[in-house]
């Protein structure tokens, strides 16, 4: 018997603490908005506040279970939880008022939340698209947009021929790179048969198998490589002529074999696809020279390239033929309903939605909505789009107000969580006077050794 009252008394020191806990909260949530009171003192007073009313509520608790214990002993009757709460009812009124409501408002912070704001921000997310939709047929330019097809087919026309005359005048290059680098390659080849008969231990030096050589690798450079005077033919001095002659070739290599020094010319495929362009875009400045260095050719066609696309981008509908309100509105729209449900996706793909940061972008799609829809039947002449006015709700904007909480809850009368949230607010209520009862209970069964043994009657009872 001992244990187990022992055990009773540790389960309500632990019941306490949860209690006060979750009535504190909120009753902190509940308060902050209705508080004129700058921040961060508002939440500092909502807090205190709330921890008093809690500590209110566990008074009330065991004044509750104290009745009860004193009728279990001295009522004679036949209804005594009749006799027990005509008693106690105003006690349990407002414990249900103080503790149900901030439990409920806890429960409802953690568990419903943020599932109602989900619920909004896919809601919003649907209307939005619903008027982008609307928008589109409602306010269709039909002639308008044959001519601005024809108009797309003549932009794509001559952007293929840009990208051909811009390809083909690549692969010129590359051919005369590719030349280029044989004509290297013939010279490196030259340079190791030279090397070679040099290094010739039978015959060092300049024997005449090794002038034949030289004479090739001379004309291969254009004839610029000189041969030294004095080298004879001893195999001493072969390192150090050969040194010389290969710095000489180096050089020689970079000078005559230079992109600079080679034209790339214009193909007659990028001529014709030039001529296409010109005909297509007269304000195009035309490339003059017939063939252009390869060292500079990249740089010129990119700005020819760069000037066309721009003069593309003004190939269009003519301004007189254009209808700009529609379409101005209709551009704006689509930008500012996209930029929203970007914002909305991005927010639900985050995982964290709560109040904070859901209400300020439900705001502001509410916002976009109405604006688009009244600019959108004002300029289709008042034909209405048969779209909701509004699409905003006062108790979603307001979520941290305790009268839209319960107007939530009422809505979601098919949700298990919400007669969860609501049994649970009484459920803890009943569960304190319970552990309460047990506790006191206790103190009339102690023997005279017990620290509990001035209880003889229910009347003592309250003392502990």
């Amino acid at each position: 018997q001992t244990t187990s009252d022992g055990a009773a008394f540790f389960a309500l020191l632990c019941l306490i603490p949860i209690f006060v806990a979750v009535v504190t909260y909120g009753w902190g949530k509940i308060l902050i908005p209705i508080l004129p009171v700058p921040s961060p003192f508002d939440i500092i007073l909502a807090y205190v506040a709330g921890i008093f009313l809690s500590l209110v509520g566990v008074i009330l608790a065991k004044i509750i279970a104290v009745d009860r214990i004193q009728l279990s002993l001295n009522y004679q009757g036949r209804f005594l939880f009749g006799a027990w709460f005509s008693r106690c009812w105003a006690y349990f009124l407002v414990l249900v008022i103080i503790s149900a409501l901030g439990t409920t408002r806890t429960i409802f912070s953690v568990s419903q939340a943020s599932d109602v704001l989900r619920s909004e921000l896919s809601a919003t997310d649907g209307k939005l698209r619903d008027l982008q939709v609307m928008i589109d047929k409602t306010l269709k330019t039909p002639e308008y947009d044959a001519r601005a097809d024809e108009f797309k087919v003549k932009r794509t026309k001559v952007q293929s021929l840009v990208t051909q005359f811009e390809n083909e005048m690549q692969r010129v290059k590359d051919a005369e790179l590719a030349k280029l680098n044989t004509q290297r390659a013939h010279v490196d080849n030259l340079w190791t048969q030279f090397e070679g008969e040099m290094k010739n231990p039978l015959n060092c030096g300049f024997g005449q198998e090794t002038e034949k050589r030289f004479r090739e690798l001379s004309a291969a450079l254009g004839g610029g490589l000189n041969k030294l005077s004095g080298q004879g033919s001893e195999c001493s001095k072969v390192p150090a002529v050969l040194k010389h002659y290969k710095s000489a070739v180096e050089k020689l290599k970079e000078s005559v074999f230079s992109e600079a020094k080679y034209n790339c010319s214009i193909s007659p495929v990028a001529a014709q696809r030039m001529g296409d362009i010109q005909s297509a875009l007269p304000d195009l400045k035309p490339l003059e020279a017939s063939s252009i260095p390869c060292s500079n050719m990249t740089k010129i066609v990119a700005d020819y390239t760069k000037e066309a696309n721009t003069l593309i981008d003004k190939i269009a509908v003519p301004e007189s033929e254009r209808p700009a309100a529609i379409l101005d509105f209709k551009k704006k729209a689509s930008t500012e309903i996209k930029t929203q449900l970007n914002s909305i996706e991005d927010l639900v793909n985050q995982g964290k939605v709560d109040s904070d940061n859901a209400l300020p972008v439900l705001r502001k799609s509410w916002d976009v909505y109405r604006k688009n829809l009244s600019e959108a039947e004002t300029i289709s002449g008042g034909t209405r789009l048969g779209l909701a006015r509004e699409i905003k709700r006062e108790e979603v904007e307001n979520i941290d107000n305790l009268t839209n909480i319960l107007r939530i809850l009422i809505s979601r009368w098919d949700n298990f969580m919400t007669y969860l949230t609501l049994f649970a607010a009484l459920l803890l209520d009943m569960i304190l006077i319970a552990f309460f009862r047990r506790h006191l209970s206790s103190g009339l069964k102690k023997t005279e050794s017990s620290p509990y043994d001035e209880y003889s009657s229910g009347d003592n009872v309250f003392k502990s």
